[in-house]
């Protein structure tokens, strides 16, 4: 009887027989020189069979389709969508980069428009304000900031002007033919008031009326022009309608 190659056992073998056989990966090999080892190659052929059966189980058996090839062009397929994906993230990263530079950029020059835009304003109301009240024969540091609170810069057509508004930030008018309020008519219409006609030299308000009011009550109280002039308007009303008056 021929010797087998390989067994899964030595039973039936007579006690001649088992001495030829050597123990290797679980099984008994007839150890014989000369006999290539080819379990590692059938080990790649049934590993490539499988993969071959796969294929074919998924894509069928498509005879001008070499799986190796296929399984090149796989692979080469999936490095580029790697390369892709991190491309994608630098530009990303670049983008993210390159708008936030752009913010801040945006942000400094809005920055600097702010602020020279204030400056403007300021230039503008500041010396139309100083020039209508000094015109007026008025005290501009006890005047002005009354002045300034009841104008505004507005835009038109590149230009900045200065406009005289009510508490609810419209443009005021002096007539039915919609002429604009200036600050001269503002100030105009401060020297005949009560209470801001004190601040203009020469007015009535600020000679025979103080006179009058005091006139009125013997107990009237008094009050210095500078501390006046920093109460509220309603304050500065109050004042003198009880009959308070105002020194220097």
């Amino acid at each position: 009887m021929a010797l087998k190659l390989t067994l899964d056992t030595l039973d039936g073998l007579n006690e001649a027989q088992k001495p030829l056989y050597v123990e290797r990966d679980g099984k008994f090999h007839l150890d014989v020189d000369g006999i290539e080892d080819t379990s590692g190659l059938k080990s790649a052929l049934e590993k490539e069979r499988t993969a071959r059966r796969d294929f074919e189980k998924k894509y069928g058996q498509l005879k001008d389709v070499d799986p190796e090839e296929y399984a090149r062009l796989k692979k080469e397929a999936e490095e580029r969508s790697t390369k892709d994906a991190e491309s994608k993230g630098q530009w990303d990263t670049l983008k993210t980069k390159l708008i936030e530079q752009h913010q801040s950029e945006l942000a400094a020059v809005t920055g600097k428009v702010t602020a020279m835009q204030s400056a403007l304003e300021k230039h503008l109301v500041d010396a139309v304000a100083t020039s209508a009240i000094a015109e007026a024969k008025g005290i501009p540091a006890l005047l002005l900031p009354h002045v300034k609170s009841a104008v505004k810069v507005v835009e038109m057509n590149g230009q900045y002007t200065v406009q005289v508004v009510d508490g609810n930030g419209n443009e005021r008018i002096m007539d039915g033919k919609g002429t604009p309020m200036t600050i001269a008519d503002y100030v105009a219409e401060m020297k005949k008031s009560e209470v801001y006609g004190r601040a203009f030299d020469g007015n009535d308000a600020h000679g025979s009326g103080s006179q009058k009011s005091a006139g009125r009550s013997g107990n009237a109280k008094s009050m210095p022009r500078t501390q006046f002039f920093a109460l509220s308007p309603q304050d500065q009303a109050a004042h003198t309608k009880s009959g308070g008056v105002v020194t220097d």
